[in-house]
């Protein structure tokens, strides 16, 4: 009988330790996940969220309505003459946000319009062909305009420009 009472108290402590050693693992467990969960969140969630909805509030309060201004009439140039293309011509409209600009853009129409005639006279068909071609070129017009507004106007931006019509023949 003292056998097997040793015999049951040696398969308790096991079982006991067993069970201790489980518990200590889920609650190790626990507490690592809460404390990345809390980390995370002081760290991500730190109070960044008012500054950056007063930052968002700002960026809407500065934008007013669109402008859109259209470059008439149409820019028709004549293209390189090894180019087996002719002609270009673009009609175009430029975007802002600004009245002022908007104001600007009419006032200095005529320089902006010389300033594209001569940047649309230098391209190449086969540029304006390959995919990303009409882009740059977009990009440039854009860079173009807004150079002019920098230099002769107040400096305000220039959103984007858009061709409302793109023929080359």
């Amino acid at each position: 009988m003292a056998e097997e009472e040793k015999q049951a108290d040696a398969e308790a402590e096991p079982a006991k330790g067993g069970k201790m050693k489980l518990i200590l693992i889920i609650v190790g467990a626990l507490v690592l996940v809460g404390g990345s969960i809390g980390g995370t969140l002081l760290i991500v969630g730190g109070g960044g969220d008012s500054a950056e909805a007063e930052v968002e509030e700002e960026v809407e309060i500065a934008r007013g309505d669109p402008n859109y201004v259209e470059l008439k009439p149409a820019f028709t140039v004549n293209l390189a003459p090894e180019d087996p293309v002719g002609f270009l011509q673009i009609s175009m409209q430029v975007l802002t946000f600004n009245d002022d600009v908007a104001e600007e853009l009419e006032k200095h129409k005529p320089l902006i319009r010389n300033n594209l005639l001569v940047l649309f006279g230098q391209q190449k068909s086969a540029d304006l062909r390959a995919p990303d071609g009409k882009e740059r070129l977009q990009q440039s017009a854009l860079e173009t305009v807004q150079t002019v507004i920098n230099e002769h106007g107040s400096g305000g931006e220039v959103d984007n420009v858009f061709f409302t019509s793109f023929v080359m023949q």
